[in-house]
């Protein structure tokens, strides 16, 4: 022990109580007082503790016995002369209460060169600990001085650096106007700087477990490879003094790495209907020629061999089912699927059944047309990785499974690649098919215009959301067709 010191603290409830500036001052004739006893441990390791022993007397100053009442110190309303010389070890805005002892404990800070340090403690009062819990707290009285101090000599050779570096991420930053709070980067290898201060020296930066270079504006710096999306950096810093410190900073990278097809190929069925054979179901002008310019679109921008697209023009149901059955038995869980109808459509409000109509469909016979959940089932027995279904007929919502948005800034296109996807994308029409789709026209011209190398089949259905909202009175629809070997995957469309 330093050094002893005891004080007499007066407190509580009294008859005669007096309030100035929401403050409660109580006099100590009832018999609630403490008798603090102040020891004072030596300097070492930086550090030094105050601790205070409380002893609860009567107004004669015997010692009585009071198990309820507790004391503490307001951390935040300490008083430190001079002010960068010290600090209070703990971050709580009030010190453990205690009904017998408190201990604070100080450290030198790192700008301190020694001598006489002065330390007030400003006391509170709470009747039991409930009342402390609560934080209700009471102002005391003091025999002396209106707040008990002490005087602490440091020698300044004893103080030391107990900090570790000071650490900033200076390269890449975060743009200047920018919404964003994370760095973003566009390329897979980032070029990190960190800027590092101690008073005693840096003895090492370490970027992700790997030395850091000091360049010759004062940062260290090493190359990154990043993953697409959001991106840990460790920083390590250490000085010469063995202080160690680890923090970690964010970076967004969205550069997008090839994706690796493992030797799947992009198939593609695609129906355009505009004549029927049935004189009471009206022909159309446009599904043939939608469907078609689908067709060029595929081909000859993105990466769907001409061999593996199938064009059926004006097809009879028999002949559909015919290559469903195909692609059921030939295609592998590497490939992907879009399966694309334009023509006429039937919802039956009633049974809530919705159908496709073949060219050879038969108006009251609908075994000549073909079920939605026909489709829906060949889906499921269709192995594929990827399969998007895309119509502009009726197609039953009730299939679909609302899809969440992702919350994720940037996403691997690789990482939703690889797990299986079932999705489908539709008009909202669930009446009569317009001749000319605002539905298609859109979804066509947008990826006509597309010139990012990845397009996911949700960012496709985003881009002309809006447009059909406002153009038609149908509500387009996309989402996780139900019950068929979704795992969260989507089908993207790669540019040539």
């Amino acid at each position: 022990m330093k050094k002893i010191t005891t004080i007499i603290v007066s407190l509580l409830i009294s008859t005669a109580i007096f309030a100035t500036d929401n403050k409660i001052i109580i006099s100590s004739y009832d018999g609630h007082n403490a008798e603090i006893l102040i020891t004072e441990s030596s300097f070492e390791d930086n550090s030094f503790k105050v601790t205070f022993y409380i002893n609860w007397i009567n107004s004669k100053l015997k010692k009585i016995k009071d198990e309820n009442s507790v004391l503490a110190i307001l951390n935040d309303s300490v008083k430190i002369f001079p002010e960068n010389s010290v600090g209070i070890s703990s971050q709580s805005p009030v010190s453990d209460f205690s009904n017998k002892k408190i201990t604070l404990e100080f450290f030198a800070k790192p700008d301190f060169e020694g001598g006489n340090v002065k330390i007030v403690f400003p006391f509170v009062f709470a009747r039991n600990i409930e009342e402390a819990k609560k934080g209700n707290w009471k102002e005391v009285l003091y025999s002396k001085e209106k707040h008990p101090a002490i005087s602490y000599n440091i020698d300044g050779k004893l103080i030391k650096d107990i900090y570790a570096p000071e650490v900033r991420l200076t390269s890449p930053a975060v743009a200047k106007n920018s919404d964003e709070k994370i760095p973003v980067v566009d390329t897979k290898i980032a070029d990190i700087r960190i800027s590092a201060y101690d008073k005693s020296g840096v003895k090492e930066i370490l970027i992700n477990n790997r030395k850091a270079k000091l360049n010759y504006t004062g940062e260290y710096t090493s190359e990154v490879t990043l993953y697409t999306g959001l991106n840990i950096i460790r920083v390590k810093a250490s000085d010469n003094f063995g202080n160690v410190k680890e923090t970690e900073f964010k970076i967004i990278c969205s550069y997008q790495y090839d994706i690796n097809l493992r030797g799947g190929k992009f198939y593609a069925l695609i129906v355009g209907i505009n004549d029927y054979k049935d004189i009471n179901i009206p022909d159309l002008d446009k599904p043939v020629s939608d469907a078609e310019a689908l067709k060029n679109i595929l081909v000859n921008l993105y990466t769907f061999d001409e061999e593996n697209v199938f064009f059926l023009k004006n097809v009879t149901r028999s002949k559909f089912i015919k290559k469903l059955d195909e692609l059921a038995g030939n295609l592998t869980d590497n490939d992907n699927l879009l399966i694309f109808y334009a023509g006429h459509g039937y919802w039956d409000d009633f049974r809530e059944i919705g159908y496709w109509m073949p060219s050879d469909a038969v108006v009251g016979d609908n075994s000549t047309w073909i079920r939605n959940s026909t489709i829906k089932e060949y889906i499921g027995s269709i192995k594929t990785k990827q399969t998007l279904l895309i119509t502009d007929a009726c197609f039953g919502g009730s299939i679909f499974k609302t899809r969440g948005l992702n919350t994720e800034r940037v996403v691997a296109y690789q990482k939703i690649y690889d797990l299986p996807g079932r999705k489908g994308m539709t008009s909202g029409t669930l009446k009569e098919v317009p001749d000319v789709s605002i539905f298609l026209h859109t979804l066509l011209k947008r990826l006509k215009s597309n010139e990012d190398k990845y397009l996911t089949s949700s960012s496709l259905f985003n881009s002309l959301r809006d447009a059909v909202l406002n153009n038609s009175p149908n509500v387009p629809q996309f989402g996780t067709i139900q019950g068929v070997g979704d795992e969260g995957g989507e089908f993207i469309f790669i540019k040539r």
